[in-house]
């Protein structure tokens, strides 16, 4: 099911999406919660934006160890290391984005901007975490190619 889809590795198509929506999800995420006035609609399109991110990072998992078996299971092993907890973090800040919400939706009182600083803390982990799976991975596929380029 993750391995490939019209002949090409579904990591390959999916993982684009994931080093680009997960950051952009991260600063997002972050904006929003330290703006506890947004509009109700708002806080929803994070929270489901985050849903999607998580789909695709756990996709980007899946299929990338559907690929690496496929290559021979020694490919790119540092950056399956690496990458194995990035739907964790994926996960985390949708949960961060769905507290933010729900706090905001009840009207429960918390200590100022606590879920915000935390929220905030949650998409610094994820972003960097993002950074070097993203970073190992593309090391993995073009080091070798670049370095027999030149240049």
């Amino acid at each position: 099911m993750f391995d490939t889809v019209l002949g090409l590795p579904v990591h390959v198509l999916v993982v684009h999406g994931v080093v680009v929506l997960l950051p952009v999800m991260t600063v997002v995420t972050t904006v929003w919660a330290f703006l506890p006035r947004s509009p109700r609609v708002v806080g929803w399109g994070v929270v489901a934006a985050n849903a999607v991110v998580s789909v695709l990072t756990f996709l980007a998992k899946e299929s990338g160890e559907a690929l690496q078996e496929r290559l021979g299971g020694t490919v790119a092993r540092e950056h399956a290391e690496i990458a194995d907890v990035l739907p964790f973090f994926a996960f985390a800040l949708l949960f961060a984005s769905v507290l933010v919400q729900a706090l905001r939706e009840r009207d429960v009182w918390v200590p100022d901007r606590l879920p915000a600083m935390l929220t905030a803390l949650v998409a610094l982990v994820a972003l960097i975490w993002t950074v070097r799976a993203g970073h190992s991975g593309s090391q993995a596929v073009w080091s070798g190619i670049v370095r027999q380029t030149g240049g």
